[in-house]
Parts: C-alpha cells; structure tokens; sequence
C-alpha cells in the first residue's frame, strides 16, 4: 500500500511535469485565437474610421455597417466558402493568406493536444495493465512502447512546426517585424530534435552487462558446483551455464549476455562474492544460492531478459528527448510513462525477492536465510563506509587495502550502534531488482533477532567458506582486489584534481597533471589563447582573466560568429565583458570544450571548499 508521502512523490517527479506536454501547443491555439482577434480589431478599427469619416452615411447606417462587419469579421470571412462572401474577401487581399496561417495554427496545436490526450490514455491502460499482473508487464511495455515511440516523433514534428510559427508571428502580432536569424535557429533546434528522435527509434540498444570477476570452470570448484546443481535439482530448474566470481558485495543471477573482460557468456548466469563467501558459514551461502536459483525457477531472470531491450530502446529514446531542448516537455511526459512502469516493476521484484527468500527458506532453513540476509547487509554497509572514507580523504593513497580495512574494523563496526541503523535501512545491493528492507525480508521468513543477536550472528565467523573449495580462489580474489582498487586510485586521484585549489606545490603539480596548460592558436596566427587551471589568456587582452574573477559565461551567434563572452566580477550591464571569437580558431568547439572543463574544474572546487569550510566557533557573550 502506498503511503500519501509516497503518492505525492510520485506526483511532483513525474506526473506534474508531464502536464508540461501540453503547453507549447496550449499556447499556440490561444495565439491562434489572439492573432485572429488582433488583426480583426484593427481592420474594423479602420473600417469605423472610414465609417465616419463618409459624409453620405446616416448615424444610422454607420451603425448598422459596422454591425454587420463585426457580425462577419475577417477572420470568418476568409474561414468560409460562402460564394457570397467572395467579394468581401476579394477585397482583404492577402489578409486572408494570414489568416490561413492562423488556422494551421490552431489546427496543429489541437492535433498535438488530442495526440497528448491520446497517449495519456495509452499511459494509463499500459501502466495499469503493469501493476495488475507480471504476465501483463511485457505486452503492455509493448503495446506503450510501439505506440508512444510515434507520438513522441509526431509530438517533436507538430511541436516543432508550432514552435516554428510562433517565431515568426508572434514578432509580427506584437512588434509588427519578425527576426530571420530567430525563425533559423528555432527551425534549425527542431529539425535536429526530430531527426534525432527519428533515429533513436531505430538505434539497435547496447546488450549485456559488463562484469568485473573471472569464470569458475567446474574442474576449478567440482564441490560448489555439485552444490549448486543439487539446489536446482530441488527447485525444479536448469543449473546455471557458468559461476562468475567477484568482489561486489552481492550476488545476483541472469539470462542476458555476460561479458568478463574479452569473453562473452550467454544463458544463465551465476554471479557470486568471493568476499561475502568468505564471511559465510557453507550452509549460510547456501541459502543464497538457493535464493538465486529461485529466481531461475520464479522465470524472474527470463522475464527481466524479455524486458531488457524495450527498457533500454525506451531509455535512448528518452536521452534523445531530453537532448533535443525544444522536446524536453515530451521528454518529462514519456518519462512519465517510464516511472509509472518501473513502479510496477519495483513492486513486482519486491514481491519476488520475498518469494525467493521464502523458497531458499524451504531449501534450506529459515536460519540460514536470516544469518546470511544479515552478514550481507554488515559487510555491504561497512564496506560502503570504509570506501566512502578513503573517498572524502584529501591527499593520496599510496596504499588502499581496502578488504584489509573492512576484515580488521568489521568487529568494531559489529559491536557498535552504527550497524543497527544500517541494518535497519539496509537494502542489498542489485544490478536489477528493487529490494525491501531487510527487516521486510526478515520478518518474511519468520525470524527475528534482538540487538544483541545481531553481533552474536556477525562475529559469527566461519571455520571454513566456500572460497576454500575453490582452487586458486584465494589468488583471484587478490587479482580482482588489485584492479578494483587500482580503479578506485584513478578515479581518486581525479577528484582530487578537482579539489585542490591548489594551495602548495604539491598540489599544484597533481592538478596539472590533469589540467595541463594549454594553448590555441587563431586561423591566422594573430590570436593566441592560453589556458591552465585558474585562468583564460588571450593576446588581445591588457590582462588574463582568472576564473574566480567570471561572474557569468555564454556563448553568443553574431553575424554567423561564436563569440565566448566572458563577465568579469563588478563589470557593467553593458560593459567590462571580455569576448573571445571562437569561430577564428581551426577547431572552435575544442576551445569552447577545453574552457568548459578548466572552467568547470574550478567551480566545482570553489564549491567543494565552500562546503568543507571549518565552521567558526561562536564568539563568547561576556
């Protein structure tokens, strides 16, 4: 049952901003309906005009032609086919070619808003259809699928269109000109945003799941493997085709493509933590994989592989929306489809981890699930807490060892307060499914522990693992570490580039080992651009321009030109800016890319020393 806080949630994420869907063309039918006005006023403002300056024409006859012109204004006038009427509109001239300007628009605008009421609708019966039944979740992701991937390219194409005309005459309603370079660039975002749609419904989506471990062959680990198949003999399923091993702190099964560095794995198959392994009693692991190969036999790994490639068409398709700009309203009421459906989808994997934990339960014992549920949940807490440690630190490592770390403080960590509040907002980690709570998943299986049997079960350490019956497991697990932990380095090491100021020379040195200085010359040779980590030099400048001195960047067309226009601090509205021609460089996007990087770097570490600011201590009150 979802709560009120929940339904709200889900309101303000995704239904609100779909209503967004329908301003555009809302806009254009009342313009339609404005401009048709507008032009009617002034033409029988005229006409009145005419009225009373004709000397021949009676008070009365004034009167009653005006009445007839407003009972018959332009508008309609042009909208008939009266034979009657011909001469009337004769008589507009080329009014009338405006006028049918305005109808298009109407028209387009109503087309787009019946197609949005439309898919609304589509949205409604797919999602439903979704929540009601996992039977019902594939076709009615097929059925939403095939028919909003048309009404979102439809949508871009009368949006675009709307957008196109409203650039034109809006300008000319209300300041009686219009701008070709404006009516160009919003034609030119358009056909882009549609184009791009177009093909994104075509883009064959990226298969598989990359892996970070090494396949255990069967001669490597005959026991576990025997293990493994007897569990599935149980449950009535097929064994999985291969055991992938790793050091995330999860296990989890699949169907889809595997890749683990060059080879590819296709089938079921079992991924499993040789550093969770080592924290388990046998009989503990086996209850994971028992509740693994209940995801085989529930048909949840076959189900998620069905779905895969429509999620991910979805998603590109999406991403295509949300770059287009001009379609980003089509964007937040698709996604609104996407979030309604992986609602359903949570809701279902929620129930299935549940059954799964049930079945491995039956399998093994209910102990066994509840032991392992929560070792799973210590050692993915206390991990995630030791990484994010090493993470927030401001120097480099020259050592991680980071299972090290997580093996010697676990106890500590077992015995503290600390790992009650984790444990009781734990939700084990997953590549697919949602999760609940542990104490959800506890209470599924019928057991409960007080605080003090929580330590009891996590200093429970095992006299021997399943790692053990894994030839050479021990020398994996310290290749997998070797790598992990060489890619937490590097990515460290570039935080911290974006963290320093610098403030020595040590720092100095490891922010331009990834900010290097660097230098652009102009087509002609007669500009020179420099840039490095706190500051934009250019030859045509009296002086550089430090980043921490930039009130405010944008990039401007001038004449067929981008010009990068850079505001100084305490610069005028309309003075003090530095400009930089970047249409006078070979490669005008590289200089933009290379400033928005360098730039960027430094606003995220002006922000980053904002927030880690020392809070001064409050002054005494005598």
């Amino acid at each position: 049952m979802n709560s009120p806080a929940s339904s709200r949630s889900v309101v303000r994420a995704y239904l609100a901003p779909a209503i967004l869907l329908f301003l555009v063309p809302a806009f254009g039918l009342w313009f339609a309906g404005h401009a048709e006005g507008h032009y009617d006023d002034l033409f029988l403002g005229q006409l009145e005009t005419q009225f009373q300056a004709d000397p021949e024409l009676t008070a009365e006859q004034r009167a009653e032609a005006v009445t007839s012109y407003r009972a018959m204004p332009p508008s309609l006038a042009c909208a008939s086919t009266d034979p009657g009427l011909q001469e009337y509109r004769q008589g507009l001239g080329e009014a009338c070619d405006d006028y049918r300007w305005f109808g298009w628009l109407r028209l387009l605008s109503l087309a787009s808003i019946f197609l949005g009421v439309f898919s609304a609708l589509v949205i409604a019966g797919s999602s439903t259809a979704a929540h009601l039944s996992r039977n019902l979740q594939y076709p009615s992701l097929l059925v939403g699928w095939n028919t909003l991937k048309v009404a979102g390219a439809l949508q871009t194409l009368l949006q675009g269109t709307i957008a196109v005309l409203l650039s034109f005459w809006m300008t000319a309603v209300w300041f009686e000109q219009y701008y070709v370079k404006l009516i160009l660039m919003i034609g030119a975002v358009a056909a882009l945003a549609a184009f791009n749609v177009v093909v994104a419904i075509f883009r064959k989506p990226p298969s598989g799941l990359d892996v970070e471990g090494e396949p255990i062959l069967e001669e490597a680990a005959p026991e576990l493997w025997a293990r493994i198949r007897q569990l599935c003999t149980q449950l009535g399923t097929e064994p999985p085709r291969q055991v992938i091993a790793g050091i995330d702190d999860n296990f989890f099964v699949t169907e889809g493509e595997v890749r683990v560095g060059e080879q590819k794995f296709t089938g079921r198959t079992l991924y499993v933590s040789l550093s969770l392994l080592r924290t388990m009693k046998r009989s503990e692991a086996d209850a994971v994989l028992a509740h693994e190969m209940a995801h085989f036999s529930g048909g949840d790994t076959a189900h998620s592989k069905k779905l895969a490639p429509l999620r991910v068409r979805f998603g590109q398709y999406l991403q295509a929306l949300y770059e287009g700009v001009i379609t980003r309203p089509i964007f937040h009421f698709m996604n609104a489809y996407q979030g309604l459906f992986t609602l359903a989808l949570a809701k279902t994997q929620r129930s299935r981890e549940l059954e799964a934990d049930a079945t491995a339960a039956r399998s093994t014992s209910a102990q066994d699930v509840a032991r392992a549920l929560v070792k799973v949940g210590a050692y993915a807490s206390y991990r995630g807490r030791v990484e994010q440690e090493l993470f927030e630190k401001n120097e480099q490592h020259t050592q991680l060892g980071i299972a090290d770390r997580v093996a010697q403080g676990f106890q500590g960590y077992a015995t503290s307060e600390a790992v009650q509040f984790d444990l009781h907002q734990a939700v084990t980690p997953h590549p697919f499914d949602s999760h609940p709570r542990l104490t959800e998943r506890l209470e599924g299986v019928g057991v409960t522990f007080a605080a003090d049997e929580y330590q009891a079960v996590l200093l429970d350490r095992p006299a021997s693992s399943w790692v053990s019956a894994i030839t050479g497991g021990d020398e994996v697990e310290r290749r997998l570490w070797a790598a992990y932990e060489a890619q937490f380095n590097s990515s460290h090491d570039l935080v911290l580039a974006y963290r320093y100021g610098p403030d020595n020379e040590t720092e100095r040195a490891h922010v331009e080992k990834y900010f290097p200085v660097l230098t652009f010359s102009s087509k002609d040779g007669k500009i020179s651009v420099e840039l490095d980590h706190q500051q934009l030099t250019c030859s045509e400048w009296d002086a550089p321009l430090p980043f921490g001195q930039i009130s405010g960047a944008t990039v401007e067309e001038r004449l067929f030109k981008k010009y990068l226009e850079l505001k100084p601090v305490g610069a005028g509205m309309f003075g003090g800016k530095k400009s930089l021609c970047l249409s006078r460089f070979p490669g005008p996007d590289e200089v933009l890319e290379a400033f928005n990087r360098y730039y960027g770097r430094h606003q995220v570490m002006v922000k980053y020393r904002e927030e880690n600011a020392p809070q001064a201590a409050p002054s005494a009150v005598a």
